[in-house]
């Protein structure tokens, strides 16, 4: 995980910077803790792919920790010693969940057009643009951690139920993809 964040960080451009911004415009930006929470769920439960993901009664639950995850982020102090651990930890929670990245993705899409768009509304424009890319840095930082860990984790526990050591997975994943590459390729040239 460690490298995975380093090279989330480099190719982000993820910097101190971006958590003092967040800090500055903290006693704004947690205000609006309340709408994305209720953004975020009601668009999960109100679509049919992602309602089944949830147990009756739980959306309460899920609330407050949507709530403390925003107000940590938004608030550009990421005060728990495992932060960006436990944003890996959740791809792992994903996988029985069926929480696909697909989904994952648009959620957090979702919850960046929405900063941004508070964020135009509320603050003048320079200061706008910063607080919001500072906000997409660290939320595409974790997006990025959660992905690799639902990607990660699912192959591991494969070659754990399966036996099979990493070497020889990664061997007949090249030669698949590899069928799989040729394939596509002779499609696309295909005449329509």
């Amino acid at each position: 995980m460690e490298k995975v964040l380093k090279d989330l960080v480099a190719l982000t451009g993820l910097a101190k910077r971006d958590f003092q911004i967040l800090q500055e415009a903290a006693p704004q930006t947690k205000l609006w803790v309340e709408d994305f929470v209720q953004i975020f769920y009601d668009t999960l439960y109100g679509y049919e792919s992602t309602s089944h993901v949830f147990k009756e009664g739980e959306r309460e639950a899920r609330e407050k920790t949507l709530r403390d995850w925003y107000l940590e982020v938004a608030g550009g102090d990421l005060k728990r010693q495992n932060f960006w651990q436990h944003q890996w930890f959740v791809g792992l929670v994903h996988i029985p969940r069926k929480v696909t990245n697909t989904f994952m993705f648009s959620m957090m899409s979702k919850v960046q057009q929405h900063f941004l768009q508070k964020c135009m509304n509320t603050f003048e424009p320079t200061q706008a643009v910063a607080v919001y890319t500072s906000f997409k840095r660290v939320t595409d930082v974790i997006a990025g951690l959660i992905a690799e860990g639902y990607f990660s984790n699912y192959i591991l526990a494969m070659e754990q139920v399966a036996g099979l050591r990493p070497a020889l997975i990664e061997r007949m994943m090249s030669i698949e993809v590899g069928k799989m590459i040729a394939e596509a390729r002779s499609k696309m040239l295909q005449p329509t």
